[in-house]
């Protein structure tokens, strides 16, 4: 690949990383905001242009009083208020739509120019695929909140989450394979490469789990850091009883489920917290490339400052969750997975 190739075809990728981190952002404050289930179509080309009149926004604004969460918990919604959580959810969308212009724009340029190679194509093509699978359960998810249930399923909500970060961590790593070729960034360590695919497994529960719990709102059933409630192991998890549907749709009263589900999600980030320090020591000195040690410095500090935008958003869980708090966690955990993936690429070179 020539250098041109190398700078415009990397130029994009970043472009798709930053889109895909801001998609992520904006999803985070639709479903803080309440927002996700205020438009309950999925009109693919037509769905690109809002309300432009009065007439148009009272037709949205009918259809959105059919649902049940309208019915179950905004019966004193107004018009002006529900533009507000329509602007979210149509931003959210819009956005994606961007994607698939940015990336389809750019790869028929590319292969215009012929400088997309066989390897490179398939990766984009996995890209693509993914981004369909998306779309494809966030529709889903959308649906499951309105049928029957005033919110998404917890469940979904997660699986779209992470398919998204799951998109993102491809395009970081294409984003390095085009700037930085590994024949002469790679690194040719097998111990420490499988140490970074058992912190990106470990990462990925996590990030499960930070999905199930958002869409649970587990965070208000124990505002309070470093115990739960002023308890190490909370007693309702013995003393309570467990509500099969508590984890698939969203229940105020299933304090079992959630109360599990913020536990295991402490725990596991104390794991990740240790194994990214331990980590840390194995990474040291490896290479003499800078750029690369640049990443090994930044990731123990990516992590502990992830824990600590999580512990803030948790003591603010109090009667609702924290937008700000709750976004700024969420950007995080997608610093923290491209700082992983910049590593794990470096130490994915063959012998």
């Amino acid at each position: 690949m020539s250098p041109a190739a190398r700078k415009w075809i990397g130029i994009w990728l970043i472009a798709g990383c930053a889109m895909v981190f801001f998609q992520v952002i904006i999803g985070g404050v639709t479903r803080l905001t309440g927002s996700g289930l205020s438009i309950t179509e999925w009109k693919i080309v037509l769905g690109a242009i809002p309300p432009l009149t009065e007439s148009k926004w009272m037709e949205e604004f009918g259809a959105y009083q059919q649902t049940p969460q309208y019915k179950q918990i905004n019966q004193d919604m107004t018009l002006s208020e529900f533009k507000f959580i329509y602007f979210w959810e149509y931003f959210h969308r819009l956005n994606a739509r961007m994607l698939l212009v940015v990336f389809i724009a750019g790869l028929l340029y590319f292969v215009y120019k012929k400088w997309i190679d066989k390897a490179l194509a398939l990766r984009l093509a996995f890209v693509f695929l993914w981004g369909v699978l998306i779309a494809s359960l966030g529709w889903i998810m959308v649906k499951s909140g309105l049928i029957n249930q005033p919110y998404v399923s917890p469940v979904k909500l997660s699986m779209h989450l992470c398919t998204a970060l799951i998109i993102f961590a491809n395009l970081v790593w294409l984003t390095l394979y085009v700037m930085r070729d590994r024949k002469e960034y790679g690194i040719y360590a097998p111990r420490q490469k499988r140490l970074a695919v058992a912190v990106m497994i470990l990462l990925f529960v996590q990030l499960f789990l930070g999905g199930i719990l958002s869409g649970m709102k587990a965070g208000l059933a124990y505002p309070s850091w470093p115990t739960m409630n002023g308890q190490w192991i909370p007693s309702a998890l013995s003393t309570l009883p467990a509500r099969s549907w508590g984890i698939l749709y969203y229940d105020p009263s299933a304090y079992w489920e959630q109360t599990l589900i913020q536990f295991l999600h402490r725990c596991t980030a104390y794991l990740l917290i240790i194994f990214i320090v331990y980590f840390f020591f194995q990474l040291r000195k490896l290479s003499p490339d800078k750029v690369f040690n640049t990443g090994v410095k930044l990731f123990p500090f990516a992590v502990l400052l992830q824990a600590a935008i999580g512990i803030i958003t948790v003591l603010h869980c109090v009667g609702k969750v924290p937008v700000l708090w709750g976004v700024l966690h969420q950007a995080g955990a997608m610093i923290l997975l491209a700082n992983t993936t910049f590593i794990y690429y470096h130490l994915s070179a063959k012998k």
